[in-house]
């Protein structure tokens, strides 16, 4: 098949012979197209003679597509997306007429963090569609290395890295006692596990990280601290912390708005063997990411930076 096929499947007669597919008719698709039925033709017959093959079937009642022409129809439509993807992405490249920012994160960002990133940058980048997927942290170490989001916020895994994946930034945010500033717990700078029995406790369950690195180091420091209530959501557990039926055990990364606005308070747990969880800002070396995506994750970056001092 001659090179001018992939030059005509964009060009003029790609857009004439796509109306006369839809059309069935060569004066119906020249009134829509405004230009004389003869020169719709004439561009067919060329390709045709071309190709050496028949694109339409002619009938008394019009025109309909060979196997040959549904076939180019086909290849015709598939460029036409191609093309407007590629001028979407290019768009976005500038960040100005805009794009997509893509990412996949863990249930712990989702709530806070994630969404103050998001109020910032929309205010930068105000036609920027943001794509936010939370998915579990193995999960997102596989979808950043088959390129399907522009970065990924996971956590840290002792497994080998995937091929092509680039680790960003990290944050070890420390586990400690989440409690209302009421509570006589709140006015320590630090506490030991053991000084806090005697209290009902509300844990995260082991389907969250933050959840199974408490189960791990609990079981490590060889506490018989017990759960009176658990959750599978972050939120959950701070709604029952607020509502006064116990203290959590999170990450200082999960109360920080919080603290700030007095509502609950943070305390460092002394002497134990609950270890920090360690978040990743990941992206794929491969991909060409878009002026927002870099500045988004400058940002998240930067937040990580600021989060690490506070701990």
């Amino acid at each position: 098949m001659p090179n001018s096929v992939r030059v005509f499947t964009m060009s003029r007669f790609a857009h004439y012979f796509e109306i006369v597919a839809q059309t069935g008719s060569i004066r119906q698709a020249a009134v829509v197209l405004n230009v004389s039925p003869s020169a719709i033709n004439r561009q067919i017959l060329a390709i045709e003679g071309n190709l050496d093959t028949l694109l339409f079937h002619r009938h008394n009642a019009g025109l309909s597509l060979t196997s040959a022409g549904e076939l180019l129809l086909a290849t015709i439509r598939a460029n036409k997306r191609d093309f407007d993807a590629f001028q979407t992405r290019l768009a976005a490249l500038s960040g100005l007429h805009g794009g997509l920012v893509s990412m996949a994160v863990v249930e712990a960002m989702s709530d806070r963090f994630i969404p103050d990133v998001l109020a910032d940058m929309s205010k930068v980048y105000p036609r920027v569609e943001f794509s936010v997927q939370t998915q579990d942290f193995k999960a997102i170490w596989h979808t950043v290395a088959r390129n399907e989001v522009d970065f990924g916020i996971t956590l840290l895994s002792d497994e080998k890295t995937p091929r092509r994946v680039k680790v960003a930034a990290t944050l070890h945010a420390p586990i400690g006692f989440v409690v209302r500033p009421d509570h006589p717990i709140a006015q320590r700078h630090e506490i030991r596990l053991s000084q806090a029995a005697g209290n009902r406790f509300i844990f995260p369950d082991a389907t969250l990280a933050v959840g199974a690195a408490i189960k791990e180091g609990l079981r490590a420091h060889q506490s018989d601290i017990q759960a009176s209530f658990t959750c599978n959501r972050i939120v959950s557990v701070k709604a029952l912390v607020r509502s006064g039926l116990g203290i959590a055990l999170l990450t200082q990364a999960d109360v920080i708005d919080e603290e700030k606005s007095g509502e609950l308070c943070f305390v460092k747990i002394a002497q134990s063997d609950i270890r920090p969880l360690g978040f990743a800002l990941i992206h794929n070396t491969q991909r060409q990411i878009s002026a927002a995506s870099h500045s988004t994750l400058s940002l998240i970056t930067k937040n990580f930076e600021t989060l690490s001092l506070l701990g």
